[in-house]
């Protein structure tokens, strides 16, 4: 047994403090009792696996975390919908990811909003909010800036396809870009497809 606390009580606080609460855990336990399988799960745990376990076991296991992992997060990616994170409402982490969402609606038509003051804006050190969103969305924090710029062009591509109102170096002004052939370049990267192009869909 570990010394001071078990692993039920380390998962517990591991999740509930903002530090640590985006770490993937595995619980590896003599305890094999469901009501045990069912409270680890409940205070947090990512995966459970009852001891004697094979190593490969626990390899392929955590593997299939990390691949399951990533294809939430470019799932996430493309619709910046923190629903599709699947964090329970009350979590750590989706109030985290909540904030940082808000804090980019609320100035990505600034183009001085950069990382700098991201940081500011969400209160928290540089290397916890690189940890935080690259574990649980998969991005830094300059290209979560971006991405969210990226999905609200594309969204305002979409509103003047009838009208052209806006051309393509407005769009991409009104969403925070200075230069609107960096923009092509992102944009093009990002949904392969160049904004000039898009615009002109059916």
């Amino acid at each position: 047994m570990m010394p001071e606390m078990d692993g039920l009580e380390m998962c517990k606080r591991l999740k509930n403090s903002f530090t640590t609460s985006h770490i993937p855990i595995v619980l590896l336990t003599a305890k094999s009792s469901t009501d045990t399988q069912i409270e680890s799960f409940q205070h947090g745990a990512d995966a459970y696996l009852i001891k004697p376990f094979n190593e490969d076991l626990l390899k392929a296991m955590i593997q299939n975390l990390n691949e399951k992992r990533k294809r939430v997060q470019l799932n996430f990616a493309e619709s910046l919908d923190a629903e599709s994170l699947n964090f329970d409402d009350e979590s750590l982490d989706k109030k985290f990811i909540d904030k940082a969402l808000k804090v980019i609606k609320d100035n990505y038509e600034n183009p001085d909003f950069d990382v700098a003051e991201f940081i500011d804006a969400m209160g928290i050190s540089r290397s916890l909010l690189h940890k935080k969103l690259t574990n649980l969305a998969g991005q830094s924090a300059s290209r979560f800036i971006r991405i969210y710029r990226l999905n609200m062009a594309r969204e305002l591509i979409i509103k003047n396809r009838s009208s052209h109102a806006l051309n393509i170096s407005e769009i991409a002004y009104r969403v925070g870009f200075n230069d609107p052939k960096y923009f092509t370049r992102c944009f093009t990267k990002q949904f392969g497809v160049q904004p000039s192009t898009f615009l002109d869909e059916a």
